[in-house]
């Protein structure tokens, strides 16, 4: 059963990452751009322990820019804090009507390493446009989300590969609607919108928030939350019956860890932590919105889409409404659609 693009930054950078390895360009390239966060490998070469180097680098770059910071917990919390932290995040979110963001994301897997970077940017009415590429030795990778409030674009390049997906958020909202405003629906209608809402209600739906705590990076405070997978997401990765206590795949992180500013609340870092060999946990994936500026107005052409000629999209909205009706009344996809069923969680 296939899923939606919808945490379309994971789910790029690891088809990238798959297409490289298959076809053994990766090998070279992943160590020539190492990211900012230190491995505790790195930290004990030079000659720091291994609780240093896990502090440093789960640190927001405003701390290294100024060459200071700290790693004291401050006002810890529980996890139903955190949880509503969340939700006052995304809220606040949605209350911003323009925002321009340099996106960086680094990604460790093993001992390989790379970078990628890109822009996010989202207008009023549901606008958005977020776009980034890496390259990964002899392969280079693409991804363009634009929405113009009515069609959500998503086109990726990777490889030799194209492919370009459409999905009409208005009938997804409309679905939610007469489906009644459940909470539950209105998270998956989020997932339907794409961008940084799409990535906030994806971990809203698929972690299990455990601790929530402040922490002071240069001059600035950060909030912190934390969380490891829901049973509900740990089940489609091992299946259902895997024993709670199974380890996951080397290519799936084991918690998220979310930095927002103290007073507006918007998401710094997004980091995915895996746990080594000796239950050491690491950044695998860190997700950084730095120059992020909340413009008076932006430009109506970054929210228009042209797709490629050559490419045919997939209409992928279907997918999306069934969520919202009883098994009786769902609809198949139609064809082209490459056979997607159900929006992905993760």
């Amino acid at each position: 059963m296939k899923t939606l693009p919808v945490l379309t930054l994971s789910l790029t950078l690891a088809a990238v990452t798959g297409y490289a390895l298959h076809s053994g360009q990766a090998s070279s390239a992943f160590g020539q751009d190492s990211p900012k966060e230190a491995s505790p490998t790195a930290a004990e070469q030079a000659g720091k322990s291994a609780a240093t180097a896990q502090s440093e680098s789960s640190q927001p770059d405003a701390a290294k820019q100024a060459g200071s910071e700290t790693t004291v917990r401050r006002n810890e919390q529980s996890g139903a804090s955190a949880l509503r932290t969340l939700q006052q995040a995304h809220d606040k979110l949605n209350g911003y009507r323009f925002i321009d963001a340099k996106l960086e994301q680094t990604v460790r897997i093993g001992e390989r390493q790379f970078k990628m970077e890109g822009r996010y940017f989202k207008g009023s009415d549901l606008k958005l446009r977020l776009e980034y590429e890496v390259q990964v030795g002899g392969t280079f990778g693409k991804l363009v989300e634009v929405c113009d409030g009515q069609l959500l674009w998503t086109y990726s390049d990777i490889g030799s590969q194209q492919r370009v997906t459409r999905r009409n958020v208005q009938q997804i909202i409309s679905a939610a609607s007469q489906a009644g405003f459940s909470a539950q629906n209105v998270l998956t209608a989020e997932l339907g919108l794409g961008g940084l809402q799409g990535l906030l209600a994806s971990i809203q739906k698929s972690v299990q928030f455990e601790a929530q705590w402040e922490q002071d990076a240069s001059d600035r405070t950060f909030v912190v939350i934390e969380g490891g997978w829901k049973r509900s997401f740990r089940d489609r990765i091992l299946g259902p019956n895997a024993p709670a206590d199974r380890d996951l795949p080397p290519t799936v992180p084991d918690q998220v860890r979310l930095y927002f500013e103290q007073d507006s609340l918007f998401p710094r870092r997004i980091m995915y932590l895996k746990a080594d060999e000796d239950d050491r946990r690491y950044p695998m994936v860190t997700i950084d919105f730095t120059e992020v500026a909340w413009p008076d107005t932006l430009d109506e052409s970054l929210f228009a889409f042209k797709p490629p000629a050559t490419v045919a999209p997939e209409d992928v909205t279907q997918a999306y409404v069934n969520q919202f009706k009883p098994p009786e009344e769902k609809v198949a996809p139609a064809a082209g659609t490459g056979g997607v069923s159900e929006p992905a969680g993760q």
